[in-house]
């Protein structure tokens, strides 16, 4: 009869501590912090040539700035 008083059980799907009601609350925290992180991983790595033509060069809105203009006779190397 003590089953018939009791609340339902409900299993929850789980990774560890992690929960589904958990990760849908820390996910736009998360995301906010790794798009801050990409933009300060950007902002650092933009002297770089490398980084220059292999991912700035190919955004649309900011290819122009990145491209390089300067003469060949004006380049050390």
């Amino acid at each position: 009869m003590a089953a018939r008083y009791s609340a339902p059980v409900k299993s929850q799907l789980f990774l560890g501590p992690l929960t589904i009601p958990k990760v849908l609350k820390w996910s736009p925290i998360l995301a906010l912090w790794g798009g801050a992180a990409v933009g300060a991983g950007a902002l650092f790595l933009s002297p770089i040539p490398r980084f220059q033509r292999d991912v700035l060069q190919k955004i649309p809105g900011i290819a122009g700035y990145f491209t390089d203009k300067t003469p060949d006779s004006d380049k050390p190397f």
